[in-house]
């Protein structure tokens, strides 16, 4: 019995493992998530050993079949459960210029040296998640997070090395993904490095703008447009039908999370600016009319727009015209990652 009932904790342990870190908030469960395919293979052989020993010492106990039957379940489930299944990451991107492709088109754009990428939002970069491409030479990193509405664009260059990523699962309401080369884990929200041998080294973050193609090619005429992306391997489902889930799950899912969200409403999208000590949120329910405004960090003043037809915020330095970053994406990702945030409301 003890031989049965210690292969059945493998097996559960290596299937809800990684489930303790997300709902439990319990850090140290992330080493599941580190190299889980290789620990998933240790633990599924310890399990099955001790499984078949102990049907060899009992062969016909009904209770050790059914122990068994179940402990076989549960590594079912851990192979199944795969991320890598779900959202298999983009690999292969074509870049040509946009032809007969809709204005209004979902775009996140990517901007390095004189080069401009559009990559479409509903159709590759929110139901994959994960785009591995390179631009003028430098790799880069396409993310989104479903739970908290946030697409981010980094590069993917750490110690002279290109990292190439896949998505892990989900910490404090966000994604966490990790690279192939050290098995590192890194939240999607902040590019940084929180579990492995990478830990506390930082991505380098180029681009949170969430626009339509028309208004990203206003900005930039000469862009280029993520034509073709083509997956590392075959997901379960199609872009199409892991869109058509993400929309109906996510609006009803809550992770567990650090940050007290009561000043918003969960779920109401912010455009995030962080700029010389201050993080602000501007709701969009706040900048809905307002075009033109100017706001003030540490003394320095920026100035913002608003694009009504977008759907974006975009921010300047008042002084040097120095274009910043702005993330749009729900008030629970953004407060999670930026809780002294202030909330910026327009005077009445």
């Amino acid at each position: 019995m003890i031989l049965s009932i210690t292969a059945l904790l493998f097996a559960f342990t290596i299937a809800f493992g990684r489930q303790t870190a997300v709902l439990g908030k319990i850090k140290i469960a992330l080493w599941f998530f580190s190299n889980f395919e290789t620990k998933r293979i240790i633990f599924t052989i310890i399990s099955l050993a001790f499984g078949i020993l102990s049907l060899l010492q009992n062969e016909n106990s009904t209770g050790l079949n059914w122990i068994f039957i179940i402990t076989i379940l549960l590594i079912l489930f851990s192979f199944f459960f795969d991320m890598k299944y779900f959202f298999p990451e983009v690999n292969k991107v074509e870049k040509n210029k946009p032809v007969n492709i809709s204005p209004q088109l979902q775009v996140i754009g990517v901007k390095i040296g004189n080069i401009c990428v559009a990559y479409p939002l509903n159709e590759v970069v929110i139901p994959r998640h994960i785009i591995n491409d390179r631009i003028n030479e430098n790799s880069i990193l396409i993310s989104y997070c479903a739970l908290c509405q946030s697409a981010l664009a980094f590069k993917s260059k750490i110690d002279n090395k290109d990292l190439y990523f896949k998505v892990a699962g989900v910490w404090r309401r966000n994604m966490i993904i990790y690279d192939t080369e050290t098995f590192s884990l890194w939240q999607q929200a902040t590019g940084e490095c929180i579990y492995g041998k990478k830990k506390g080294q930082q991505l380098e973050l180029i681009s949170g703008e969430n626009t339509t193609l028309e208004e990203w090619k206003n900005k930039h005429p000469e862009t280029l447009f993520a034509t073709k992306c083509t997956e590392a391997r075959k997901g379960y489902f199609s872009r199409e039908s892991m869109l058509k889930m993400l929309n109906k799950v996510t609006p009803k899912v809550l992770m567990p999370g650090y940050s007290d969200l009561s000043e918003l409403p969960a779920r109401e999208t912010v455009f995030g600016v962080n700029y010389n000590g201050i993080s602000t949120a501007y709701p969009m329910l706040e900048v809905l009319g307002m075009n033109k405004f100017e706001d003030k960090y540490n003394g320095k003043l920026i100035t913002l727009y608003y694009n009504s037809d977008a759907n974006y915020l975009t921010a300047y330095e008042t002084e040097t015209l120095k274009e910043l970053i702005v993330e749009k994406q729900w008030w629970l990702g953004w407060k999670e990652f930026h809780p002294e945030t202030i909330i910026w409301k327009k005077s009445i």
